[in-house]
């Protein structure tokens, strides 16, 4: 098998949770140099999928995927930069992995260069900056920052407040999952935020986010119980 065939076999393993064999394929398939290949390879040692976790292992193929100019894997080398995970923290270097990534239109790298200039975390603070990130993440789909996208809106970071298109976005956040964004949407519902209040919307959006641990939608959902 070549890689490409033996990177989907990975996938496809994947895809029915046999780590194992994912990781067995996603190996061959970085041995013979291809880069999705190397930065799945990376994701299975950060995460402890088909092998024990081993940061400093996803940090070397997460690097010879992303000196193939591989976008997941840029923004991957970029987070492990950021955190700390296998190498030294050096924001600069985080915030220049993203931005490479991110200029490629890889949503996920667009939303963390977002979050860095909205925090000031590595760059210079520039809420105009993070809001236009924040928005071409959120048109391709990610829920990260469609629920930042949603905060943009709603307190006029970046963007005049527009309350419609914030909860235009923390509803699509939450359709995708997005724990922060029900819970978000739970509080427009209850407090009557931009939308007719409505107390069974909210502790339904609360719950969503509370099963999946979020802790502020658990105080928010006791809350409306009492």
């Amino acid at each position: 098998m070549d890689a490409v065939e033996l990177y989907n076999k990975g996938n496809a393993a994947g895809m029915i949770y046999d780590y194992a064999a994912a990781f067995e394929y996603f190996s061959k398939a970085a041995d013979m140099g291809y880069a999705p290949a190397q930065c799945n390879l990376g994701i299975c040692f950060e995460k402890g999928h088909g092998v024990p976790h081993d940061f400093k292992k996803a940090f070397e193929s997460y690097q010879k995927a992303a000196d193939q100019g591989y976008p997941p894997a840029q923004c991957n080398l970029g987070w492990c930069y950021e955190s700390g995970n296998g190498i030294y923290e050096e924001i600069n270097t985080a915030v220049e992995l993203y931005t490479t990534s991110a200029n490629q239109g890889y949503a996920p790298a667009q939303g963390n260069l977002g979050f860095c200039y909205s925090t000031g975390n590595g760059v210079t603070k520039n809420l105009e900056t993070a809001f236009e990130w924040f928005k071409k993440a959120a048109e391709q789909g990610n829920a990260f920052s469609q629920n930042h996208l949603g905060e943009c809106y709603e307190y006029g970071r970046g963007v005049t407040i527009d309350m419609s298109k914030a909860l235009e976005w923390y509803q699509k956040a939450a359709e995708h999952g997005y724990a922060p964004a029900q819970n978000h949407l739970g509080f427009c519902y209850e407090k009557g935020n931009g939308i007719e209040k409505n107390i069974d919307k909210a502790k339904e959006w609360y719950t969503h986010a509370a099963v999946q641990g979020h802790n502020g939608a658990k105080h928010n959902l006791e809350h409306l119980k009492k």
